[in-house]
């Protein structure tokens, strides 16, 4: 009978608080790509990643129990309030003993950013103090303290409400760097319509792991759980699931931006940039060469799917994610070395047999502009019909054209130039924001990125065929 007491008093006693996260109060941030409101529903890789975590625990709360403050305000309430679990936050010695953790997620580079225009080189932080630089900072965030210990003066900090607000400090030029998570940055930049080549990231402060931050006094028990689930999805492969899906990026033989070599590799200059740029992101992407028409419509109707080199034009603009530039394309016209042909403008061609590749944007440029095109099923085509006489002009791009003469043993007269255009990666809206953002800076750091100077590449009726 006392038996029996003894387990009925039990079962009345409260379940003990590592039972379930449910006692958690969560709270988060605006801090793209990982976590941040879209339309007031909360989006990002880690809320993906928690409610994952909830359903490992079976802890019935959702994306809509997650409390979303600015980052000083939920900073200090994980440091306060027994109970709170602040994330995504970036683990460091000086924050080692305020909190419990559990993670790591991810891996965050904090950088500063500088206007393109305003010149800045900075090789480590006492030039940044003996320049007198202002800096954007938020209270609290690792930038900030990483400034502070480092013993850059007060006076050169300028506080900034949130992410938006520095941002828009450096755009209109009331500082002169902004300190920030460098993925985070440019995915703001790209989400409020601001150009990326705009500005660029100067100096790394900053490269740690980030965590879910529990207060200190959280029950250990309901830490290690925490961390249990987490792990679970590691081993189990989730979290690659999350971070990265398999994305594909097409391309053409368009040498000597990519092509197919003899021993059947694709390669080619925006070949090898993205390649290091995927192993400078921590990235992968399968690489596959396809006849340009079919490359470009799998990117523009396919998910996680890229294609490159291609022109960025008015009406693909809405259409694709662009990541880049790689490479500045210069159109020209070429005939033959030995040709008596001479021509100074696009109104010079048009009693003339131009050569063009099928379905290519210089071509296209040229006809739009009152030429007559002769089109050939390759561009390497036009090397051979040049020197038959069946074509008198050819208009490619420059390097492209150089190549394929060395290639063929020829030489070719340049007559002119005519058109700069820059060439990028394509992506289909689907390839994971957090992806897109890694990726773009990597190619920051790799190939500082030049102003923009496209010139009359507005939309037209085929701007889908063009490369």
């Amino acid at each position: 009978m006392r038996k029996w007491l003894l387990f009925a008093v039990c079962l009345l006693l409260p379940v003990p608080a590592s039972a379930s996260l449910d006692g958690l109060t969560f709270i988060t941030e605006e801090y793209p790509p990982y976590n941040y409101k879209r339309e007031e529903r909360l989006e990002g890789i880690s809320i993906e990643i928690l409610e994952r975590i909830f359903e490992e625990t079976e802890t019935p709360l959702t994306r809509e129990d997650v409390l979303f403050y600015p980052w000083a305000r939920g900073y200090d309430t994980a440091l306060a309030e027994p109970g709170t679990v602040l994330f995504f936050t970036t683990r460091t010695e000086q924050r080692e003993a305020l909190f419990q953790w559990v993670g790591p997620i991810a891996t965050d580079r904090v950088v500063l950013i500088a206007r393109r225009d305003s010149g800045i080189q900075l090789d480590s932080l006492d030039d940044l103090v003996n320049g007198g630089y202002r800096v954007a900072v938020i209270r609290g965030d690792i930038g900030a303290q990483r400034l502070e210990e480092a013993g850059v003066p007060a006076d050169q900090l300028r506080l900034a409400m949130s992410n938006l607000s520095a941002l828009m400090m450096l755009d209109r030029g009331r500082v002169d760097l902004w300190a920030y998570g460098e993925d985070v940055a440019f995915w703001l930049m790209q989400e409020h319509d601001l150009p990326i080549t705009d500005f660029m990231s100067v100096l790394t402060i900053s490269e740690s792991d980030l965590y879910y931050a529990l207060h200190r006094d959280t029950d250990p028990d309901l830490v290690a759980r925490m961390q249990a689930a987490l792990d679970a999805l590691r081993q189990r492969g989730e979290l690659g699931d999350i971070f990265s899906t398999e994305v594909i990026f097409n391309t053409e033989e368009y040498p000597p931006y990519n092509y197919l070599t003899d021993d059947g590799d694709i390669d080619g200059e925006s070949t090898q940039l993205l390649r290091a740029t995927l192993e400078e992101a921590g990235l992968s992407a399968r690489f596959r060469l396809l006849p340009w028409a079919r490359a470009y419509t799998e990117a523009q109707l396919k998910d996680n799917h890229c294609v490159y080199s291609t022109t960025r034009t008015s009406d693909r603009e809405p259409h694709f994610t662009w990541i880049g530039p790689l490479a500045t394309n210069e159109w020209a016209a070429f005939t033959q070395a030995d040709s008596g042909i001479e021509a100074s403008s696009l109104e010079d061609l048009q009693e003339l047999r131009v050569g063009s590749f099928r379905e290519d944007a210089v071509g296209q440029f040229v006809a739009s502009q009152g030429a007559s095109i002769v089109l050939a099923t390759s561009e390497r085509e036009n090397i051979n019909r040049l020197q038959s006489g069946l074509i008198d002009v050819w208009v490619t791009g420059e390097q492209a054209a150089d190549y394929l003469a060395a290639e063929a043993e020829i030489d070719l007269k340049r007559l002119f130039g005519f058109q700069q255009a820059q060439l990028y990666l394509a992506c289909h809206p689907s390839v994971p924001e957090a992806y897109v953002a890694r990726l773009q800076a990597a190619i920051d750091r790799l190939r500082p990125p030049e102003p923009p100077e496209v010139v009359g590449l507005e939309s037209s009726d085929d701007a889908d065929a063009e490369r």
